[in-house]
C-alpha cells in the first residue's frame, strides 16, 4: 500500500515560474517553515521562497485541519 501523495502548486517570486511538485505528508512536514509556509524550491531559477500551506496544497490543509 502506497501512501498518500499530494500535489503542491507555487508560484515563484523572482522569476513567476509555476511549479507543482507531487508529495507525501513527511516531505511536506519537513518543508515546513513557522506553521503555515513551505519552503519551495523554483525548478526554474532555483531560487528558494516560501509558500503558504493553505494556498499551495489545500488537500494537506484540509487533510490536516490546519
Amino acid at each position: 500500500m502506497s501512501k498518500k501523495r499530494y500535489e503542491v502548486k507555487a508560484v515563484c517570486p523572482n522569476c513567476a515560474c509555476g511549479s507543482i511538485s507531487d508529495m507525501s505528508a513527511e516531505e511536506i512536514k519537513a518543508k515546513t517553515i513557522d506553521g503555515d509556509n513551505l519552503e519551495i524550491n523554483c525548478p526554474e531559477c532555483m531560487e528558494v521562497h516560501r509558500a503558504n500551506i493553505k494556498s499551495a496544497c489545500p488537500d494537506y490543509a484540509e487533510d490536516c485541519h490546519l
